[in-house]
């Protein structure tokens, strides 16, 4: 590739500024390209730092595809602990979002870089937590599940050297590409949505695509999920076989970990409770998953209100020990 080439540079002209990145550049990306994320470093006119997200070319030629993509932007502005486009563009036939640069790291580099002792870990997760279940709250107000809550999807604020502020951390969620109305069917979006190696944080239901018993407690799930990783440094569900990953995701509880105090394992294995099937989901029939499933949801909290509370009391005392 010509240096002339991998230097080009593409101008956007947007309602609020103009943007400028350069696609072939490697420093310019954010996130590793694959079939569905383009996320680029740009700058604006004023001279800052802006994340550019582009809908790939094959999923622009459908319209439910840009429909989703454009309704990032409702969320801007909805919460503090939300970080979501600011401007929608299109030009050239193409489609871009223009987010704020965050100063920030997600939590796949903090949970792999951090080296704290347990209680320091755990206030952490617990700050995490209350933070992003007050985001999703806002969300869920508005009928709404953010539905894919994962450690790449949440990032930490830091300075210049990446260092978070320990004592007040603040904690951002970010990509709204699969947001939708709880309790609802994803319909054709359904097949388009798919994404098995991103499902180690879903709950069974959103799994096995159940999208009909996805509610505000599926995204109750995922931040279980997501608090128990930062606290024990790994993933609740590991497996390099895909079919014996599927198997521990929807049948099996989170397993208790000696990291994390009898109290608090008890609030997440309640928010991430699923009915323990005996046998591979599949050796079911359809209306058999379907029941068993909404057992284990109904043992789940239903709110965000609900898991904060219990998060809350948890904290208070587990701060005065």
């Amino acid at each position: 590739m010509s240096a002339a080439k991998k230097h080009k540079t593409i101008v956007l002209q947007g309602k609020w500024s103009e943007y400028t990145f350069k696609p072939l550049l490697p420093s310019s990306h954010l996130r590793k390209i694959s079939k569905f994320s383009r996320v680029y470093r740009g700058t604006s006119t004023e001279g800052k730092h802006v994340v550019i997200k582009v809908l790939p070319d094959d999923m622009a030629k459908m319209p439910l595809m840009v429909k989703y993509f454009k309704n990032e932007i409702n969320w801007f502005g909805l919460h503090p602990n939300i970080s979501a486009p600011f401007e929608y563009i299109v030009q050239d036939n193409r489609h871009f979002l223009i987010s704020e640069f965050l100063q920030a790291i997600d939590l796949s580099y903090y949970n792999k870089r951090t080296m704290f002792f347990k209680k320091k870990r755990i206030k952490m997760a617990l700050n995490c937590g209350m933070q992003i279940l007050d985001a999703v709250e806002s969300m869920h107000n508005k009928g709404i599940i953010h539905a894919d809550i994962k450690p790449a999807n949440v990032m930490l604020l830091t300075n210049r050297r990446k260092r978070p502020d320990y004592q007040n951390p603040i904690f951002q969620l970010i990509d709204f590409g699969l947001v939708r109305e709880a309790g609802k069917s994803q319909g054709k979006f359904k097949k388009i949505a798919q994404r098995p190696f991103v499902l180690v944080y879903s709950p069974p239901e959103q799994v096995l695509g159940f999208h009909e018993l996805t509610g505000f407690h599926s995204d109750l799930y995922n931040i279980a999920l997501l608090m128990y990783e930062m606290i024990t440094k790994k993933p609740a569900y590991e497996s390099k076989l895909s079919v014996k990953l599927m198997n521990l995701q929807t049948s099996f509880p989170l397993p208790t970990n000696k990291s994390i105090p009898a109290e608090l394992m008890r609030i997440l294995h309640k928010a991430a409770s699923k009915y323990h099937f005996k046998k591979p989901p599949n050796h079911y029939k359809r209306d058999t998953i379907y029941h068993r499933l909404k057992l284990g949801i109904e043992q789940r909290y239903q709110t965000a209100a609900e898991l904060k509370e219990a998060l809350r009391q948890f904290k208070q005392g587990y701060l005065k020990e």
